[in-house]
């Protein structure tokens, strides 16, 4: 029965994937430039950390494939996990 993962599925996209309007900016997205360094931490309560803009971060490899892909610089993706009908048992 899939209608549970169905339903949590259909609550993440409307609550937690940006739509259009909640990317205005992503068409000005550079795949050369893509990121400051911040520091990954152990804990929640070691958060924020200082972005560091001497740290060399890359390139993003598929950037530009997602674009032409989908014909859109937005991005279909949720930003943290959120576990809404405790699938994971959080």
């Amino acid at each position: 029965d899939w209608l549970p993962l169905d339903r949590a599925w259909k609550s993440l996209e409307y609550y937690i994937i940006p739509s259009h309007a909640d990317q205005p900016t992503n068409h000005a997205y550079t795949p050369t430039k893509i990121a400051t360094f911040a520091a990954e931490m152990d804990l929640p309560n070691q958060y924020p950390v200082p972005l560091e803009g001497t740290v060399t971060v890359g390139t993003d490899p598929i950037g530009n494939e997602l674009k032409a892909a989908y014909g859109t610089p937005d991005v279909y993706a949720m930003h943290w996990l959120l576990d809404v009908d405790n699938w994971y048992g959080f």
